[in-house]
């Protein structure tokens, strides 16, 4: 879900598969698992074709540390592996590979595609903005925090998505072949109108909720 920099190199080196170089492959919207962090990923990536080695252009990208906006005053640092048990506090997917760290007193682990999603989706009638943690229920699964991961939230305060839902929204869109855009937040710009537009019609607010958790 990254647009690419029109400066992304074309061929990197990369301590995870030091045999060979990796070229920036247009993948169209084929999803992959990338072999660092090991999520899934679609689009745009870093691969060794004879090794069948992909890579995010997030992780393949990823600065040593990172100082990130909703974060304040701490410094994550970029760590190879597991670690065991540990959660990405954006997504609240389990972390099994590359990820960024915070040994602070409450600590942080961020994967790296989680940690460079954009800090607003603009469109035209509704922005949404990355935060820590809202109160609302997601509007999508009509959950709550799941364990306080990372929400966008419209800045009209009437839309809410969790990050994990905004991943699977796109996954979704993905899955059902829809390629026909190149902003890989198309999707969830789409399903945020609907519920925004929505709003107004209880009865309409229902239907495009049960679509989304239904993949429908």
């Amino acid at each position: 879900m990254t647009i690419l920099s029109k400066d992304a190199p074309a061929e990197i080196s990369h301590p995870a598969h030091p045999e060979h170089k990796l070229k920036l492959t247009a993948a169209g919207a084929a999803e992959f698992q990338c072999d660092v962090c090991k999520e899934l990923g679609a689009g745009d990536r870093y691969m060794c074709r004879p090794c069948d080695f992909d890579l995010h252009s997030d992780c393949a990208l990823a600065e040593a540390t990172l100082a990130h906006p909703l974060l304040k005053g701490r410094e994550l640092q970029l760590r190879y592996g597991d670690d065991g048990g540990r959660t990405c506090g954006a997504c609240g997917g389990k972390v099994l590979g590359l990820h960024y760290h915070c040994a602070a007193k409450k600590g942080m682990d961020l994967h790296p595609c989680c940690a460079a999603l954009p800090l607003a989706i603009p469109q035209e009638e509704l922005t949404l903005e990355l935060r820590k943690e809202a109160s609302h229920r997601c509007s999508s699964c009509r959950e709550r925090g799941r364990g306080r991961t990372w929400f966008y939230r419209s800045t009209c305060k009437t839309v809410y998505l969790h990050v994990a839902c905004v991943r699977e929204i796109a996954r979704r869109s993905r899955a059902a072949g829809d390629g026909s855009s190149t902003d890989p937040f198309a999707s969830v710009k789409d399903a945020a109108l609907q519920i925004y537009r929505a709003k107004r019609d209880e009865s309409e607010l229902e239907r495009v909720i049960l679509e989304l958790v239904l993949g429908g």
